[in-house]
């Protein structure tokens, strides 16, 4: 950790703000030391359960906003993988994140820890959710595109019609895509995600998340069941035109209270398979999703899975991620203060236990 760097009394924590979709990702390249052992799905619960002091520092000022995502590199457990990545942000600890994989992608590169000759790059993330191998495209010495095949989609409830207060009945069903989503489509509810105000959709996403029975979750095969949803994913219908191609508007809330600025990478794979489940969607299609604020990924149906019981979607997303800055965050005694030890174990590097990558 860079202690040496930092004014008296404070810590220094080295980090890359990216964006990739419209969304910003702040990407921690060093300064965290103190994770205990074990895979990165075991350090991200040592990380919100005992040490979310982090997360809660970097979504709130001084430090940051609620629409902007925390990623922590750490080095990998798996031995296919490359590079270790953790994801924080106001909906939790995310198992993936398609936006934050790709700004975390970009920041490595930045950083000169990953190459950017002109050859396409593969890159294995180990998340909490498993493996993921992202394609990586550079020109110019900067990374330009990155797609990756996503952990595999699936619609995992039947419709559930909830009665959510000032919308009357209102059917959704559970998704997963990366993480858990509640999935509605706009023309149920007489809303366009690509003309309704964000106050409007922000008002009605809170209201349909407010309705939700907190017991109702995703039990994944893999990875048991999953925390309540954070996040809702308003689709528009599927469209195609000369221009845009095959595509589709939607809007990503993230609770509380933000409606993210892309489409999302993960929401992208939930929406193919929700599509997917309603045979609306042939393998081989490629979809544009767009944002209400106008950003894009694509996303390709590359064909079914089994995931336990489930029948999913292999989803490949593409984007186009950019570094916008370089710094250095210090967190002093204020920041520390009546906080949880497990935070404080973060900035030390006790004998035994991982040092950052």
């Amino acid at each position: 950790m860079a202690r040496d760097d930092a004014p008296a009394g404070r810590i220094s924590l080295d980090v890359v703000e990216a964006q990739a979709g419209g969304d910003i990702g702040r990407v921690v390249m060093s300064g965290v030391a103190g994770l205990p052992g074990g895979s990165v799905a075991e350090c991200a619960q040592f990380l919100q359960h005992d040490a979310d002091g982090l997360r809660r520092c970097f979504i709130s000022a001084p430090h940051g906003t609620p629409s902007h995502c925390l990623n922590l590199i750490v080095p990998p457990s798996d031995e296919r993988a490359d590079v270790g990545l953790i994801i924080m942000g106001t909906m939790g600890y995310p198992g993936f994140s398609g936006s934050n994989a790709m700004c975390a992608v970009a920041a490595l590169a930045e950083a000169g820890r990953l190459p950017t000759t002109e050859d396409e790059q593969r890159l294995v993330l180990e998340t909490p959710a498993g493996l993921s191998t992202l394609d990586v495209g550079c020109r110019a010495a900067r990374v330009e595109t990155v797609t990756y095949e996503a952990v595999p989609g699936f619609v995992a409830t039947g419709e559930r019609r909830l009665d959510v207060e000032g919308w009357g009945t209102v059917p959704v069903e559970l998704v997963y895509g990366g993480t858990s989503y509640v999935v509605v489509r706009g023309a149920e509810v007489g809303i366009d995600p690509a003309t309704t105000t964000i106050e409007s959709l922000n008002h009605f996403c809170g209201a349909l998340l407010a309705s939700l029975d907190p017991a109702w979750r995703i039990h994944h095969p893999l990875l048991g069941d999953l925390p309540p949803p954070a996040l809702v994913l308003l689709a528009g219908e599927l469209e195609s035109s000369a221009v845009k191609g095959v595509h589709v508007p939607l809007a990503v809330y993230m609770h509380p209270g933000v409606i993210c600025r892309g489409p999302t990478g993960t929401g992208t794979t939930a929406l193919l398979a929700y599509l997917t489940k309603r045979g609306e969607l042939p393998p081989g299609t490629t979809v544009r999703t767009l944002s209400p604020f106008g950003n894009a990924f694509e996303g390709t149906l590359l064909g079914g899975a089994r995931i336990g019981d489930f029948t999913g979607v292999r989803t490949a997303i593409r984007g186009h991620p950019r570094v916008l800055a370089r710094s250095q965050v210090f967190l002093d005694d204020e920041t520390f203060s009546g906080d949880e030890q497990g935070f404080r174990r973060l900035f030390d590097t006790p004998s035994g236990e991982r040092s950052p990558i």
